[in-house]
């Protein structure tokens, strides 16, 4: 089966550190609106709450908000699930993978 992912993913170290977004925060995509334009904003999928209580779509969904809003965005600790989802929605070329630290 066909990836989109990178085949190998940069480690956190090397990521741009610009902004972390909770996206369990109501406001987030708000808040990265006003972000300049192709900021890099880092999620820690690791720790959301909603994609156990809204689920998967919710998280895709809220990550693609971020992508229209004009920014780049960081996926780390993404479970298997999201990983899944994203790649057969052929989304994984609007978001890049980090292995944690």
């Amino acid at each position: 089966m066909k990836t989109n992912f990178p085949s190998s993913e940069p480690s956190a170290a090397s990521v741009p550190a610009l902004a972390h977004v909770d996206l369990d925060q109501a406001d987030a995509v708000q808040w990265a609106r006003a972000l300049p334009h192709s900021a890099a904003l880092h999620v820690d999928c690791g720790r959301l709450k909603c994609q156990r209580t809204l689920g998967v779509a919710h998280v895709v969904s809220q990550l693609l908000l971020l992508r229209r809003a004009g920014v780049t965005v960081w996926l780390r600790n993404a479970n298997a699930p999201l990983r899944y989802c994203l790649r057969v929605l052929n989304l994984g070329r609007f978001f890049r993978l980090v292995d944690p630290a």
